[in-house]
């Protein structure tokens, strides 16, 4: 078998994603020896530092927004970017002299293997224009005959994390730890405890961290749902709550206030590790099926999942359900089939497909009593 000193992970820029790809990076180092590891993020351009200018190219990171998942990582040798959304916005001649571009910086850094974590196009096309001699991806996608592995493996076969190690199998590496992992800046650690401290929480109770986020708004429930579950928990006095959320959440957290007649505490975060920091505070997060869920369960803090119906067994990657619970409809949703989810938001609703308005309020606060307090 032919020696690889350079391996690159070709793979998407969302943080949960990122989160997620890190068992599979961890295996690659540990059975390649000596190899470098890189991986170039197809960034959407929601995900990158949107302040400074942007090219269609690939970049060395400076690891901000997403990228700062892979900070201080010790199994990421290189990490390089490509706004992916700059790179569509050109046409005809202009794309593919800015796509070729890409092709000849890879072909330069003589990599040995390549792995397409997702089946994207792109990532087939330009492994092989570069001239990696090993290119590893899934066997059911177009271009798969430019391939040299095709494992016969899919999303939702076994989960996202599972899938992500299974890619690696042709290069006889065999991950042996599923943990996801995410070192937070210790700085953030004390600045997020003393913002803690001052809120002057009840310390006899557990505090639960509710993050509304999620990449798409039929992924939330309603704000009115997840006001009713918390104001249960208020009357109760089960624990103490923080919000925490950042500006691609403003949205809904101000539909949420408007809503909302109990007392809650809000933070807004601006970086991973400010928002990491403030997990690792609290004793459990309610979370959609999102980036903060996986970052949560990264930093060991229990989490309590809120997901949709169906096509979802590609996120159900964490197996200790003392330490980690599900919460879904328990009916059958009419605007769908059956492991197809079509994301069909009610008509006169804003967030939640039709499944995700099927959630018992019920069940997501017993979830969050069960989980909080599990030892």
């Amino acid at each position: 078998m032919q020696e690889i000193k350079k391996i690159l992970f070709l793979a998407e820029g969302q943080m949960g994603d990122s989160i997620v790809l890190t068992p599979a990076l961890r295996a690659a180092k540990r059975s390649l020896p000596g190899a470098k590891v890189t991986i170039l993020l197809f960034h959407r351009r929601k995900y990158i530092n949107v302040n400074e200018p942007v090219t269609p190219y690939i970049e060395k990171s400076k690891f901000e927004g997403t990228a700062e998942v892979f900070r201080g990582n010790p199994d990421v040798d290189e990490l390089l970017e490509l706004d992916r959304k700059s790179m569509r916005s050109l046409k005809g001649i202009a794309r593919l002299k800015a796509e070729w571009k890409c092709v000849k910086y890879l072909r330069a850094q003589k990599f040995d293997a390549a792995i397409s974590t997702f089946p994207q196009n792109r990532f087939i096309l330009w492994s092989f224009f570069a001239g990696i001699k090993r290119r590893i991806g899934e066997q059911d996608q177009p271009f798969n005959y430019l391939l040299t592995d095709k494992p016969a493996i899919k999303r939702s076969d076994s989960g996202v994390l599972n899938y992500f190690c299974g890619l690696l199998k042709p290069l006889g590496i065999t991950s042996q730890d599923s943990k996801t992992r995410y070192q937070i800046p210790q700085g953030n650690l004390q600045t997020a405890a003393k913002l803690i401290s001052d809120l002057k929480f009840d310390k006899e109770k557990k505090l639960l961290i509710i993050h509304p986020g999620a990449s798409d708004k039929d992924r939330q429930i309603p704000p009115e749902k997840l006001a009713g579950v918390l104001l249960q928990m208020e009357k109760n006095r089960s624990c103490n709550l923080l919000l925490t959320y950042s500006e691609y959440d403003e949205e809904y957290v101000n539909a949420f206030r408007k809503i909302y007649t109990g007392y809650i505490n809000y933070i807004q975060t601006v970086t991973i590790g400010q928002l990491a920091a403030i997990f690792k505070q609290g004793d459990a997060a309610l979370v959609h099926n999102s980036g903060p869920r996986h970052l949560a369960a990264a930093v060991g803090v229990k989490t309590v999942g809120l997901l949709e119906k169906y096509d979802d067994i590609m996120w159900k990657i964490y197996e200790n359900e003392d330490f980690h619970a599900i919460v879904q409809s328990a009916v059958d949703c009419s605007a769908c089939s059956a492991g197809k989810c079509r994301g069909v938001i009610p008509q006169g609703a804003v967030y939640g497909a039709k499944c995700m308005h099927d959630i018992s309020a019920e069940a997501i606060y017993s979830s969050i009593e069960r989980i909080i307090n599990n030892p």
